[in-house]
């Protein structure tokens, strides 16, 4: 059970190389390795309505297409893709623990309203100064969660 923030698609992108959909070795990529077990079934990821918007707002931005040298059309599909190995829950509670990125605060949601045991991101100093655990899931790292999941 966990929630993939959309940063795994988008991690401070410098070059194609690190994108969705670029032919580099994938499986040196930690972000690209937890896509690929969600797609495969090995990973249960959990989408709402925030965060599918915020995946789909990144993978519209020409930036990240040329980064990626993808279209909006292939983007799209692979994020169609993504989608339909997502369960999909509504969070409709506002509770807000006023993270250090405001707009991050819809992900404590829904990993509240999914019992998701993780939210997966490459941007942990978002959620560095929430107290989160007592909660239920802990906030990690792509590289953190293969390490925890080989062990």
């Amino acid at each position: 059970m966990r929630i993939c923030d959309s940063n795994l698609t988008n991690h401070k992108r410098r070059n194609r190389h690190q994108c969705i959909g670029s032919r580099a070795d994938r499986k040196d990529r930690p972000s690209w390795e937890i896509l690929r077990r969600c797609l495969k079934g090995d990973l249960q990821p959990f989408v709402g309505n925030a965060l599918y918007l915020e995946y789909q707002d990144l993978l519209n931005r020409e930036h990240i297409q040329a980064l990626c040298n993808q279209t909006s059309v292939s983007l799209m599909a692979f994020l169609d893709g993504f989608a339909s190995v997502c369960t999909s829950v509504d969070a409709r509670y506002l509770w807000r623990p006023n993270l250090q990125d405001e707009a991050d605060n819809h992900l404590i949601e829904l990993a509240i309203a999914a019992r998701a045991s993780y939210i997966i991101t490459n941007n942990l100093s978002d959620f560095a100064n929430a107290e989160l655990r007592h909660i239920g899931f802990e906030v990690v790292t792509p590289q953190q969660l293969l390490r925890l999941l080989e062990s």
